[in-house]
């Protein structure tokens, strides 16, 4: 059992992208030195576009991904499928993510993990994801089609796992995601690092 301010805490729901994963896909297109101007096209094309979340949703395969890139701006088609083919590449470890679930499973608690992750970037980073084996399980938002925040990716975990929302306590960068687990009873922290830090020299 974990305190949380003044709640006793058996469950542990961690976002993954920002919290125990690096998701940075600003250093990676820099990677391919294109010009200013191709650069924000490319961006606004991948990153910054709604189209992102479909892929997030599970409602396109990830090749239909791929191409709804490319429709958003077909006249840098060769540059945004080269970008596309190395996405992985936003992805890389957290260097304290071993640490901070040792830390919990210490104090005895569940863990699991709620993420918006499409399938293709779940499938080409499971090299990063050797940490969820000594989960208690979770789920992605591209198996069963809805995303953060929509309350229901949220009730399928609790009711998945049985968990007690008030039992609960979810990490998660994103504002907007807790405020929709504490609509449900879920304890929540928006999430920085300096959070496990100060977890981990308070131990």
């Amino acid at each position: 059992m974990y305190l949380y301010q003044g709640h006793a805490i058996r469950n542990i729901v961690f976002d993954l992208g920002k919290v125990l994963l690096q998701y940075d896909w600003e250093t990676y297109l820099k990677s391919f030195t294109f010009d200013d101007k191709t650069y924000e096209i490319v961006a606004d094309a991948i990153f910054r576009n709604p189209d992102w979340e479909t892929g997030d949703a599970g409602t396109v395969t990830p090749e239909e991904w791929e191409e709804l890139f490319v429709e958003n701006a077909p006249e840098y088609e060769p540059e945004i499928r080269r970008v596309f083919a190395g996405i992985r590449k936003t992805i890389s470890p957290m260097p304290y993510t071993e640490e901070w679930i040792r830390y919990f499973r210490q104090r005895g608690l569940k863990l699991y993990f709620l993420s918006n992750y499409s399938e293709k970037l779940h499938k080409d980073t499971l090299e990063h994801m050797s940490f969820l084996n000594d989960f208690d399980g979770g789920v992605f938002s591209y198996e069963v089609k809805c995303i953060k925040p929509d309350l229901r990716i949220y009730q399928i975990l609790l009711e998945r796992f049985q968990l007690e929302p008030s039992e609960t306590l979810f990490f998660d960068d994103r504002p907007e995601n807790i405020e929709a687990a504490k609509k449900l009873g879920i304890h929540g922290v928006v999430f920085t690092p300096k959070i496990v830090y100060d977890m981990l020299q308070g131990d």
